[in-house]
């Protein structure tokens, strides 16, 4: 028993550690098209989501830096 407890406890806190560490932000300004916005890879379910939406906004001229 008490090594699922602990086992819990770990999954647990590395879960929140990680849900809460993750900040990777991108402000894109001066786009062509597109408003000026910061996109943060925590609003999106995937990485590759928060990467494909930079590149949609690199390539409508936006210029994105890390924030």
């Amino acid at each position: 028993m008490k090594k699922i407890t602990f086992l819990t406890t770990i999954f647990l806190s590395t879960f929140i550690f990680n849900s809460c560490g993750n900040d990777n932000c991108r402000e894109c300004t001066n786009c062509k098209t597109k408003a000026n916005t910061t996109l943060c890879e925590d609003d999106f379910e995937k990485k590759s989501n928060f990467d494909d939406e930079v590149d949609v906004m690199i390539s409508d001229g936006c210029t994105c830096v890390d924030k």
